[in-house]
């Protein structure tokens, strides 16, 4: 008897509450969507693949003991592309040229761009080079 009157009761309840009117919304990355208490913020989509970022001191003062410049390394899977400086005054303390990395996510690729002349009295870079790195 038991039985019956909790399935009744769980059969009951099922058809009590019905169907529930489901909302759909639609965010670009960056919007964010309020209903009363409740806040969704769309981010970065999973499936995207995105290199992952690492930074480390590649000019150090050891008299003031802080990090001159930064240098930053890129991997994605295998892969690895290095953003440093390239052209450094050690007089000034100036990173004159720093080499830079974009990531192509279509190719599985980077392109890592350096100085390939580079003109020491203005201290400028006069001719860029890009390097594919990937497929």
């Amino acid at each position: 008897m038991k039985k019956q009157v909790l399935i009744s009761l769980i059969v009951g309840m099922t058809f009590l509450t019905g169907p529930v009117g489901a909302k759909e919304v639609s965010l670009n990355t960056g919007e964010t969507y309020h209903q009363g208490d409740l806040s969704v913020t769309c981010g970065q989509p999973l499936t995207v693949d995105m290199p992952l970022a690492l930074n480390e001191c590649q000019y150090w003062d050891s008299f003031d003991k802080n990090c001159l410049f930064e240098k930053t390394t890129y991997t994605y899977k295998k892969l690895e592309c290095v953003e440093e400086c390239q052209h450094w005054e050690k007089f000034n303390s100036t990173c004159h040229y720093q080499t830079k990395c974009s990531f192509y996510p279509a190719q599985k690729s980077f392109v890592r761009t350096t100085c390939d002349k580079f003109d020491g009295f203005s201290n400028t870079c006069v001719k860029t080079r890009n390097i594919k790195i990937g497929r």
